[in-house]
């Protein structure tokens, strides 16, 4: 745990210095000869519990810093022939955890400038907690939870797409709950995750 803590610092010291020491233009707020400094953002993706589904806002003051608010679900991957039914004509129980997920949000200068498309490359982490009620049948789940997540992405006039990679000590099978794909020995673990999104700003 200590580990994982310490390269959680490391790589926020990291993106601190890289915008400090380079002078650059960071991720841009203006759009159509205006200020933008919200974001409405959308993301899925995989981990080593399941899936996960995002969305929620963001607030930037500043170019390369801002606050952001998601709400959204983690679960098990259910069975295919499982999909599209309920669970009374299942039998099935499959665990899901509703999250809340406040951040920090910083983003690096621009690193790769297209001009043709009038877009650019940037790189973003974004450290936070995530706020969790137990899955069904849990006992004790933990609720607070430290979250990064990091990535690259292109802005596009108003639109953004990223990918990045997630970090957390949060874990769909905190408390034992009543699952479908077998529980572990342990709860208390890291969860690691692959995401891709995209963004609107407004």
């Amino acid at each position: 745990m200590r580990i994982f803590i310490s390269l959680y610092n490391k790589m926020l010291l990291m993106l601190l210095l890289s915008v400090a020491s380079f002078n650059a233009i960071a991720q841009t707020l203006h759009v159509d000869d205006e200020v933008s400094h919200w974001e409405a953002d959308i993301l899925g993706g995989l981990n080593n519990d399941g899936w996960q589904f995002d969305f929620g806002v963001a607030y930037f003051p500043l170019q390369y810093i801002g606050v952001k608010a998601n709400i959204g679900f983690a679960g098990e991957i259910e069975q295919i022939e499982d999909w599209g039914k309920d669970e009374l004509e299942t039998g099935h129980s499959y665990a899901s955890r509703f999250k809340f997920n406040p951040s920090l949000v910083m983003r690096t200068p621009r690193l790769i400038n297209w001009k043709s498309q009038n877009a650019g490359i940037y790189l973003f982490a974004e450290p936070g907690i995530i706020l969790s009620p137990g899955a069904s049948g849990s006992k004790g789940a933990r609720y607070c939870n430290w979250d990064f997540k990091g990535g690259i992405n292109l802005q596009l006039d108003r639109f953004i797409l990223f990918v990045g990679y997630g970090i957390s000590d949060y874990s769909l099978y905190s408390g034992f709950p009543t699952a479908m794909n077998g529980l572990p020995q342990n709860d208390n673990y890291i969860t690691h995750s692959g995401f891709i999104g995209t963004a609107y700003k407004f």
